[in-house]
């Protein structure tokens, strides 16, 4: 029910904006195929490793400032109880608030990132009047459900996260476990979180920790750690995730070949602790 209520608000909004100014508009597409082999098949999915899917899309700016995005998946993840294949759909006002489903990071996002519906606002933390983020998500019953909060930039900052159902969907935490693996649908009821990012010399290193806690879930810490040399051939990179409920690292290099200004070629190889889990083959573009 409230997912309906939510889509026609939008509906209603946008067509608000539509009479009020012919606004510009665009049709797109995002392409994350990827071919993965292990020990038992090859398959081809219209969704990365790391949840990124497929969609096509339309989106509208109106020169007042205000925007609108809506995109389409080609291919739902196994398992996930997201019933509809429309990935995002929201408003916004650009570099301001935006309302609709989308997907809202916690902290930086390198580790949870769900698509759900949600408000989020951009203001600023009283001490030393650093940026802030808050987004109020209300995705229904039995599903995500509370508040995160930032604080800081895109170089480093802290996060905090109060409800209950965060990290059920196959996109949570896809960087440790594949998007295939089931989530527990309890998820979790506070987050706790920080992240840095350095450019040094020629890399960049991002890290981000996470710490999750609910009543029926194990306490949690997750370390990630992202490394991407920027002046070799390929643009290697290199992600390493660790969870300590069950001491195992996970591992991700993904090189990459850029054909165009639009379209790359990506090989993945990825693994848990010295299992490697598959090889993969994928094309990444915009259009």
């Amino acid at each position: 029910m409230q997912r309906t209520i939510v889509s026609m608000g939008l509906v209603a909004m946008l067509g608000s904006m539509l009479y009020a100014q012919q606004p510009a508009v665009f049709l797109g597409a995002r392409l994350r195929t990827q071919v993965r082999t292990d020990e038992h098949t090859t398959q081809l999915r219209w969704y990365d490793d790391l949840a990124r899917h497929s969609v096509v899309s339309l989106q509208f700016y109106h020169e007042a400032g205000y925007g609108a995005y809506i995109a389409q998946r080609l291919q739902n993840i196994p398992r996930d109880r997201t019933r509809t294949a429309l990935d995002e759909a929201y408003l916004e006002k650009l570099d301001g608030w935006r309302i609709g489903k989308f997907y809202v990071p916690f902290g930086a996002g390198l580790l949870l990132s769900e698509s759900v519906n949600a408000v989020q606002l951009p203001t600023r933390f009283a001490i030393g009047n650093l940026p802030m983020r808050v987004a109020y998500l209300f995705n229904g019953k039995e599903r995500q459900q509370g508040i995160y909060v930032r604080v800081g930039t895109a170089n480093g900052g802290v996060a905090v996260g109060i409800g209950r159902h965060f990290g059920t969907d196959p996109h949570a935490f896809a960087a440790w476990e594949l998007p295939e693996s089931p989530r527990h649908p309890e998820g979790y009821q506070h987050l706790y979180g920080a992240d840095l990012m350095r450019e040094l010399g020629s890399h960049r290193l991002q890290l981000e920790w996470l710490y999750s806690g609910g009543n029926r879930m194990v306490d949690t810490h997750w370390f990630a750690l992202r490394w991407q040399p920027l002046t070799m051939p390929l643009q290697p990179e290199l992600l390493l995730t660790y969870q300590t409920a069950s001491e195992r690292l996970s591992w991700r290099l993904n090189l990459r070949q850029q054909l165009d200004e639009h379209l790359s070629v990506d090989l993945v190889v990825r693994g848990q602790q010295g299992t490697l889990q598959f090889m993969g083959i994928g094309l990444r573009g915009e259009l």
